[in-house]
């Protein structure tokens, strides 16, 4: 009994030596245990693929702005030239209502181009709208030979002297100027004949020639002309007789050497394949 005793007492021994470790560790007692956190490092910044604040990032950084100050330029040159077109159009109304209530008598006066030089001599405001500036245009007799207009196309998104000029108007492919003069065509029951480019004084210009039936059964002369100026696409369109085609397309290249700044010598045309 004395041996089975003491046997029981060594096993309890060994079971408390071993049971108070194990509860001394998971108490408050015990020693706390801190989450280790990898240090990570830090992650490069980049932009369009180039590290940040490097010589190449400047460069490209500068270049945007550059791009961000020429947009903004161009958008006060349009709102400009809007401005003057709206004045045009405000002076002519005020002048038919005039006339309309008998306070003037009607008389011819110069118009004037969206550049603030005067019209040839035989072109007369006509009807106006919000984005396009009309003219009718007399003959020799003082009977009306046709019409003329002038519109912004939209902002020049590119520069005219970029070797891809031959197919870009101010950054505006010629492809998408001629589908618009077809789609007008088609409203007016008419058809596009040729493109081409043309070189007016130092510049080149692109011309859409088109034709369609006037109410009088006759077929009529239809060009369109458009280039850049002042960091917008203009157009200038015409409309009349055959035999009057030639005086009107005189009259429209001068009319864009004046939209360009400048009178410069009209050169023949170079026809596109």
């Amino acid at each position: 009994m004395a041996i089975r005793a003491i046997v029981i007492s060594i096993a309890l021994l060994l079971g408390l030596g071993t049971f108070i470790p194990l509860a001394t560790e998971y108490a408050e007692a015990g020693a706390v245990k801190t989450k280790r956190y990898k240090n990570k490092k830090k992650k490069k910044r980049y932009w369009r693929g180039v590290k940040k604040y490097s010589k190449r990032w400047w460069q490209l950084y500068r270049a945007q702005e550059r791009r961000k100050r020429q947009v903004a330029q161009r958008r006060r040159a349009l709102r400009l030239r809007q401005m003057r077109l709206a004045k045009a159009r405000q002076v002519a109304e005020e002048r038919r209502a005039a006339v309309a209530a008998g306070k003037t008598q009607p008389k011819e006066t110069a118009a004037v181009l969206p550049s603030g030089a005067p019209a040839p001599k035989n072109w007369s405001v006509g009807s106006a709208d919000s984005n396009e500036l009309k003219f009718n245009v007399a003959g020799n007799s003082g009977s009306n030979v046709g019409s003329a207009s002038i519109s912004v196309v939209g902002a020049a998104t590119g520069d005219s002297s970029s070797r891809f000029n031959n197919k870009t108007v101010g950054g505006i492919p010629t492809t998408a100027l001629r589908r618009d003069v077809i789609n007008t065509m088609i409203k007016e029951n008419g058809w596009v004949v040729n493109d081409y480019q043309k070189q007016v004084g130092d510049d080149t210009v692109y011309v859409v020639v088109a034709q369609s039936q006037g109410r009088d059964g006759r077929v009529h002369s239809r060009l369109f002309y458009f280039t850049e100026a002042g960091g917008r696409v203009y157009s200038v369109a015409t409309n009349s007789a055959t035999d009057s085609a030639e005086r009107l397309a005189e009259e429209s290249e001068k009319v864009i050497q004046s939209l360009r700044g400048g009178t410069r010598r009209t050169q023949q045309a170079a026809v596109r394949d």
